[in-house]
């Protein structure tokens, strides 16, 4: 398995609109030609992940800002989820990324909803896969979401600028880091 830079007019970059779609529900969705455009190509990173017989898998989108790495999409394609590709994927950021902080969000679980248990799974995803809850939290679209990122000690000043730069390049799905 490898991540290869996917660009926006390559073949695979329309299987990864398809995979897009399926993976995610239209209120958290943006079309890839979207998110392209949503920032220069050095501070924006659009990899595909590919299998060992280079056929795309699944994408990831990262956005870049000084050490921070917000890994702001990761989709794997329906028929081959459940396959670890994910969890590659993510090993393989990290080393990308290895001198980086590479932070996520994913929707805190909450016992009072009936999407508890998909909640649970990518929490334990992105736990299992090396990341650690930092204590903080954001909320956007009705949802709160847990901040997670690659490294035990969290750069929540380094965050809190990526933030900051991020509410200069786009509108919406901005956190706004609070502690509980």
């Amino acid at each position: 398995m490898q991540l290869k830079p996917l660009p926006q007019d390559s073949q695979d970059k329309l299987k990864a609109d398809r995979i897009n779609k399926e993976a995610f529900p239209p209120w958290e969705r943006n079309s890839l030609d979207d998110l392209y455009g949503s920032d220069s190509p050095e501070k924006l990173d659009m990899l595909g992940i590919y299998d060992d017989a280079d056929m795309i898998t699944g994408f990831l989108m990262v956005r870049i800002y000084e050490n921070i790495r917000y890994l702001a999409y990761l989709a794997v394609s329906r028929e081959r989820r459940s396959e670890g590709i994910g969890s590659s994927a993510l090993q393989l950021l990290r080393e990308r990324y290895d001198t980086a902080q590479i932070v996520v969000e994913f929707e805190t679980p909450d016992d009072s909803l009936p999407d508890n248990a998909l909640r649970l799974r990518r929490r334990d995803f992105y736990l299992r896969n090396g990341f650690y809850e930092t204590g903080w939290y954001s909320f956007y679209d009705d949802t709160e979401f847990t901040i997670a990122c690659s490294q035990r000690n969290f750069d929540k000043d380094g965050f809190e600028k990526f933030i900051g730069y991020l509410g200069t390049i786009i509108i919406d799905h901005i956190p706004h880091p609070y502690r509980k």
